[in-house]
């Protein structure tokens, strides 16, 4: 018993991961905490508003996440119950906020990719019988004609955690109102093929 509790407290104070050491979720959790989003709902609910639009975070790896982040000893966790419910309330470290610091001040090129599923079905588009490339190329416009409004509506209700959260936004608002308007010459393009 006494071995196995010094094993946990070894790993527990051992050194702290590296941002490099951290997968982009992990990233998006300890960034979220630093904001103050101190409970899993609240950074599930800051994800699905803001970065989802621009990055896809695993909402179901918040809590996987979250525990690892404090067994690293980047985030600390205390009880907050309210009424029958258990609820866990999670704040930053100073080893978190060396960490997040590290990643957010890199000046290594960061990675830019695009993740859309649309676009990568467009790339095989010409196995289709030419009707359905139509629908297909439709339905990318229409996905980002949906961003588009999403986006408006946030900027509208200008509910942002910070200038950098809004301009954020407004970089995603003109990206998808690019890529609606591409979309729909594309669109035209197809049909006349």
């Amino acid at each position: 018993m006494r071995f196995s509790v010094t094993l946990a407290i070894l790993h527990v104070v051992g050194p702290a991961p590296s941002s490099d050491e951290l997968n982009q979720t992990a990233r998006i959790v300890l960034a979220m905490v630093a904001e103050g989003h101190s409970t899993g709902y609240a950074i599930k609910a800051e994800i699905e508003r803001s970065t989802r639009l621009f990055w896809g975070a695993s909402v179901g790896g918040i809590y996987p996440e979250l525990r690892r982040l404090t067994a690293a000893g980047l985030v600390a966790v205390r009880d907050d119950p309210r009424g029958q419910t258990r609820r866990h309330c999670y704040s930053i470290t100073d080893a978190g906020r060396e960490v997040l610091h590290g990643w957010l001040s890199d000046d290594s090129e960061p990675l830019l990719e695009m993740r859309n599923e649309a676009l990568l079905r467009l790339r095989f588009a010409a196995v289709l019988a030419p009707a359905d490339r139509v629908a297909l190329v439709h339905r990318l416009r229409g996905l980002h004609e949906l961003r588009v409004e999403a986006l408006e509506d946030r900027l509208e209700e200008n509910e942002f955690d910070d200038v950098y959260d809004r301009m954020t936004a407004e970089y995603a608002l003109g990206f998808n109102r690019w890529a609606a308007e591409w979309a729909r010459e594309a669109e035209e393009r197809v049909a006349a093929e």
